[in-house]
Order: structure tokens, then C-alpha cells, then sequence
């Protein structure tokens, strides 16, 4: 992942949390729902992506 990627997943997680977070405290629960998938969707591109550098790290370490 380069940079603009990581940065424009940033900024479109922390605008889907704003969003998340307003749909929730007024009371619309189908919309806070449609925010709550794209966050999940969000989270785990960033969860897999740890654990694919997570691999990189161990294998480079491991030639050295």
C-alpha cells in the first residue's frame, strides 16, 4: 500500500466513523448500519494488511 492509498483510506474511515457516529446519536439506526458495514470493510483491509507486513517483517528478518 503507497502513501496516497493509506491516506485516502484514512480520511474515508475517519468520514464514515463522523458519519457513524451523527446516524447513531439521532436515531437512524438503518443508516448507522450502512456506516457500521463500511467501517467493518474498512477495518479489515487495514487488519490484513497488518498481518501481510506482519509476514514481510518475519520473512526479511528471517534472511538476515
Amino acid at each position: 500500500m503507497n502513501r496516497q492509498q493509506f491516506i485516502i483510506i484514512a480520511l474515508f474511515t475517519a468520514v464514515e466513523t463522523y458519519f457513524f457516529n451523527e446516524a447513531w446519536m439521532t436515531g437512524r439506526y438503518i443508516m448507522a448500519a450502512f456506516w457500521a458495514i463500511l467501517l467493518f470493510r474498512n477495518f479489515r483491509v487495514s487488519y490484513l494488511m497488518g498481518k501481510i507486513v506482519d509476514v514481510i517483517d518475519q520473512h526479511l528478518k528471517g534472511k538476515d
